[in-house]
């Protein structure tokens, strides 16, 4: 039941002249715990925490609504801190999801944020508007963003960025932030398609034209970085989330996926997070073909209990159906690469040996930096799978189609 409301309008405008602020009801004590959470969240960014680490972290708590609370002061901060103007291409990226999935949050956010340094607005949209927190949910949240120990410093934290970011070529060249823009959406627009058609050819032509174009910019950034004489290859770690069921198994995925595309990766089990490491066009293209080869996966995972298969429907076989399609895309990956490395020497006119150095550089630069930032790792140790589940997901994987025409890559 809704509480009973006192509306003060705002003479200056902003959030009290749009929804009513409930003054009498916000006290001061609501106010404090909303300050400690913001404090505790740009004290966690300051410890090598990210927006979507923190949301992630939320989604994982025992309180449904943690996300949505998670998301408010999340995207409030951004836009106090500008930022859309100022952090690394990445980080604006995390805001820019998180405010596509939590519309409610983004638009409580902006109103508070015209209010300044004020809280009140803040709070007041926290404890009346739907989703409703209690204060003592903020201030669990707040213990806990506290209590988050220091990370690996993937990203400059806010106190480190410039007044504005400014132009450095990173939406163009190959040893900047990020790609370009309009390949990124259009790759992203074709696995959207693969991802959402029901008919399996079409959403091999899709995923084939998405994996080539990715490919082939890749490569051709990598020719240019060296054709300019630039000594030094930037490479940048990202964190990816995952949820369960069968976590282990979506790592070995990834895992897969990075080692086929020069990307290494560390997995934080306790957090169900992983680091990603290597070029901002290698990390684009291993996050990408997770997402959709994952959606793959699970499809045909579906169609397997969909038709009986065998012990399709235990536990026990769909991780060793996940297993086995991981490595067999591992390996289909590897030999992808190897066709379409080719494939680019021929069209820049040079011979494959030529451009085989090149890419030798780049794996060597992502190792340096993977064991600058992780010194202490051990790799994890292997476990018994679901034979029956291993090669149905084997199976799958050679029906996934990574290349130009739909064509299988068996031997």
């Amino acid at each position: 039941m809704t509480p009973n409301r006192t509306y003060i309008r705002s003479a200056g405008g902003g959030f009290g002249t749009e929804t009513g602020m409930f003054d009498d009801e916000v006290s001061p004590q609501a106010i404090d715990a909303t300050r400690a959470l913001v404090n505790a969240l740009a004290g966690s960014y300051e410890r090598g925490w990210q927006p979507a680490d923190v949301l992630h972290l939320a989604r994982r708590s025992n309180e449904p609504s943690d996300a949505d609370l998670a998301a408010s002061v999340v995207l409030r901060e951004a836009r106090l801190t500008r930022a859309e103007d100022r952090a690394p291409y990445d980080w604006v990226e995390q805001l820019r999801i998180i405010g596509e999935h939590h519309r409610a949050a983004a638009s409580l956010a902006d109103r508070a944020s015209a209010d300044g340094a004020d809280l009140r607005a803040l709070t007041a949209g926290l404890l009346f508007e739907d989703p409703y927190h209690s204060v003592y949910q903020i201030t669990d949240l707040a213990l806990a963003w506290s209590r988050l120990p220091d990370w690996t410093l993937l990203a400059p934290p806010p106190s480190a960025w410039p007044a504005r970011r400014l132009p450095d070529g990173s939406a163009t060249q190959p040893d900047g932030g990020e790609a370009d823009a309009k390949v990124l959406n259009k790759i992203r627009g074709l696995l959207a398609k693969a991802e959402a058609t029901d008919f399996t050819e079409e959403a091999e032509i899709f995923t084939a034209k998405a994996q080539e174009l990715m490919t082939r910019y890749a490569i051709s950034a990598a020719l240019l970085h060296s054709r300019e004489g630039a000594g030094y290859t930037s490479v940048h770690g990202r964190r990816i989330h995952l949820d369960n069921p069968y976590v282990k198994e979506k790592v070995h995925l990834l895992t897969a996926i990075g080692e086929a595309n020069r990307v290494r990766t560390v997995w934080f089990s306790s957090l169900a997070i992983a680091t990603t490491v290597g070029t901002p066009l290698d990390l684009q293209q291993v996050d990408m073909l997770f997402t959709s080869l994952l959606v793959q996966a699970t499809r045909a995972m579906q169609f397997a209990d969909a038709n009986s298969r065998n012990g399709s429907h235990t536990t026990s076989f769909r991780k060793g159906f996940l297993a086995g399609f991981a490595n067999r895309i591992g390996q289909r990956l590897r030999d992808a690469d190897s066709k379409a490395t080719v494939a680019a020497a021929d069209e820049a006119s040079m011979p494959v040996d030529d451009l085989l150095p090149i890419l030798a550089g780049t794996s060597e630069a992502v190792d340096s930096e993977f064991e600058r930032l992780f010194p202490r790792t051990r790799k994890a140790r292997g476990r018994a799978v679901d034979a029956n589940g291993w090669y149905a997901g084997q199976s799958a994987a050679d029906d996934a189609t990574l290349t130009a025409g739909g064509q299988s890559l068996q031997r």
